[in-house]
């Protein structure tokens, strides 16, 4: 696709989806929003700004709509009862209209200004994915050990490096629509890294800042999730 009539009279053109799942953060979400706002605003005239709210236990959802229902860049989003974050993903993936779609989560822990980095890269590079790679040192030990299992396994089984595939992250639109995917937990991720790249397209990563928020409880690293995980992926091998 052309955009402008050249790259850098085009970075004001590049059309971009931001889809962010919440769920309960009303400490860090609103000011992750407003600041992922701004910086959008400096690369690009035409964006959204997706927000689907998991039906939160908080006071996240009424401070959305006070400061979010209004504007015009804006979609809430706000589950009636808690679908999981990789359902919740999904959802957003398809309400997203722009050919960028970059996945953010604004729980304190990611930079927004990576969002810049990961969509300059996608463009530039004719990138289809652009997965940004975090500095695992930040991890526990047994955070370590998931997240190894997580993006090794695909390697051995499927010959794909995933890289980080639970990361931020930019897809092309057209892949969520070309590529489906089966797997119900959050290991649709990995399955559409892995699939993508068998049917040729770009993968390719970024290094982007990552620390985590030690104030809030964690959730990505409990024992069900990993096993629905794991039950996706034999699934997937068996189909392949």
């Amino acid at each position: 696709m052309v955009i402008g009539k050249n790259r850098e009279n085009a970075r004001f053109n590049i059309p971009v989806s931001l889809v962010v799942p919440v769920y309960s953060g009303e400490l860090v979400v609103i000011n992750q929003l407003k600041l992922c706002e701004k910086i959008l605003s400096t690369f690009t005239k035409k964006y959204e700004i997706l927000v689907a709210d998991d039906n939160s236990m908080d006071n996240t959802s009424n401070l959305l709509k006070k400061n979010f229902i209004d504007k015009k860049n804006f979609k809430l989003i706000f589950n009636r009862t808690n679908i999981g974050i990789a359902r919740n993903i999904k959802k957003l993936y398809s309400l997203a209209k722009y050919e960028y779609i970059c996945l953010y989560s604004a729980d304190g822990d990611w930079n927004p200004y990576d969002i810049k980095k990961l969509v300059i890269h996608s463009y530039k590079n004719n990138s289809d994915i652009v997965i940004g790679k975090r500095n695992k040192r930040v991890y526990s030990p047994y955070r370590r050990v998931i997240s190894f299992y997580y993006n090794f396994l695909p390697k051995l089984l499927f010959h794909v490096d995933t890289i980080d595939a639970g990361s931020i992250k930019v897809i092309r639109r057209e892949l969520i629509y070309y590529i489906p995917t089966i797997s119900k937990s959050v290991f649709f991720e990995a399955e559409l890294i892995i699939k993508a790249k068998n049917k040729g397209y770009v993968i390719s990563s970024i290094p982007i800042k990552f620390k985590r928020n030690r104030g809030k409880k964690r959730k990505g690293g409990k024992i069900k999730l990993v096993i629905t995980s794991l039950i996706d992926l034999i699934n997937l091998r068996l189909r392949i």
